[in-house]
């Protein structure tokens, strides 16, 4: 009898060892809740994606830096997450784009960025449609105009300006046809402007031919690269340099009585070329000025292990902080995005804070009443986790549980542990 009842505690011993890891309190995974997942047919109808973990993982295996052979690019799926928008959290979207050329290929762009990472795959998702894709050429071609799309150039009621008195230079029209991946650069007399002209990445979708010219601000005498997206109304951007002291400003050098001559033999750039697009002629300190505008193909560098991508807005956005988020609030995710005051957001510092303060709290059997902000999401990448937020008023203190609805189970912080809490989220004494 001694003997079974020292083999019944051991063995409940050796149990309750195996699922102490279960009882951590941090466990992030791929919560679905939070992410709205679609893609594209080629007619342009949206399509959800239920498979929403398969597509938050991509790219998360060993990387590759070269898409081998004749590529056909078959779906690209975007993933965007729902509740709160912040403008700190680099992890807010994902696009993967599922393509074939001598192998399978996932290639995959995070936050605004056009710089891409890619891995191998043995087989597609099931959701992947491999009964069309779309052939797309390694390198971009530029083609002519018709007289139609120069005389729509130059009415103003397809340039999208304001407070921009607009001259089309109309025969710089020209098309583009895209190529898989890269980027055109131009230089005028012999300085790289500040943005490329367009950039090329993969995707599921037919893309038609994009159109642009050049144009001249009567009032301030400044040129602008007019371009049209899908066919629509044309948009404009000044023509700014790399050299500028402040790249953010719009200030540029006045080009007195500029005209411009389209000199490009239309057909396929080669990576890497110059080719001549334009003849700039204009008056500098008295003396007219002749200098020519080329077109550059860059193609599209796929990141290494270890590398990380950089955001191409990072002149109009705030620095983004690495590291986790936590977020209280009212109302559960649940497809909708939440507003202020529904919603409490905390920086970085703060969220690691409360990290390390939930990884020293303890199981318990018992919760107290719900809190008014019921519910607590950590993120980190593009993991997640939520709990359930109770409280229980005692004499001098306030104790703090936290429920893992999936674990069904509740933890307790520690005194000092619901001391931080508190400081981070006072709101909660007041609940």
């Amino acid at each position: 009898m001694f003997k079974r009842g020292m083999t019944i505690l051991l063995g409940a011993s050796l149990l309750s060892a195996c699922g102490a890891s279960d009882r951590e309190v941090i466990q992030l995974d791929y919560i679905e809740d939070q992410w709205n997942i679609e893609s594209y047919t080629k007619e342009g109808e949206i399509v959800q994606i239920d498979e929403k973990k398969e597509v938050l993982k991509a790219c998360e295996g060993d990387r590759t830096t070269e898409l081998k052979g004749d590529v056909t690019v078959y779906q690209s799926v975007f993933a965007g997450r729902n509740g709160v928008v912040s403008s700190i959290d680099p992890y807010s979207m994902k696009v993967v784009t599922y393509l074939e050329g001598d192998e399978r290929y996932v290639v995959c762009r995070e936050d605004y960025t056009n710089q891409l990472m890619a891995e191998t795959i043995d087989a597609f998702p099931d959701f992947v449609d491999t009964t069309e894709g779309i052939s797309v050429s390694r390198f971009p071609s530029l083609h002519q105009t018709s007289s139609s799309s120069k005389d729509q150039l130059m009415d103003p009621d397809e340039l999208n300006i304001d407070e921009v008195d607009m001259m089309p230079f109309r025969d710089t029209l020209l098309e583009i046809e895209p190529a898989l991946f890269g980027e055109l650069e131009l230089e005028l007399g012999g300085k790289t402007t500040r943005h490329p002209l367009t950039s090329f990445e993969p995707t599921g979708i037919e893309r038609p031919r994009q159109q642009f010219a050049i144009g001249l601000d009567r009032n301030t005498s400044q040129p602008y690269i007019l371009f049209s997206f899908f066919n629509e109304r044309f948009v404009v951007q000044p023509l700014q340099l790399a050299e500028l002291e402040d790249p953010a400003s719009m200030e540029q050098h006045a080009f007195e009585g500029l005209s411009v001559d389209t000199i490009v033999e239309p057909g396929q750039l080669k990576e890497g070329e110059a080719v001549p697009l334009y003849t700039f002629h204009y008056m500098r300190d008295g003396e007219r000025v002749t200098e020519t505008m080329t077109v550059r193909f860059v193609g599209g560098t796929l990141l290494k292990e270890g590398e990380e991508p950089e955001s191409m807005l990072e002149e109009w956005m705030p620095d983004q902080e690495d590291g986790p988020r936590v977020v209280s609030h009212r109302k559960p995710f649940d497809g909708n995005d939440l507003v202020y005051p529904d919603f409490i957001e905390i920086p970085t510092g703060e969220s690691e804070q409360v990290m390390e303060v939930l990884k020293e709290a303890e199981p318990v059997n018992r919760k107290g009443e719900p809190a008014d902000y019921r519910y607590l999401t950590l993120t980190d990448g593009w993991k997640g986790q939520s709990f359930e937020v109770s409280v229980k008023q005692r004499s001098k203190k306030l104790d703090i549980y936290l429920t893992d609805p999936l674990r069904d189970q509740t933890f307790k912080l520690s005194s000092k542990g619901a001391e931080v809490f508190l400081d981070i989220f006072p709101e909660y004494k007041e609940s």
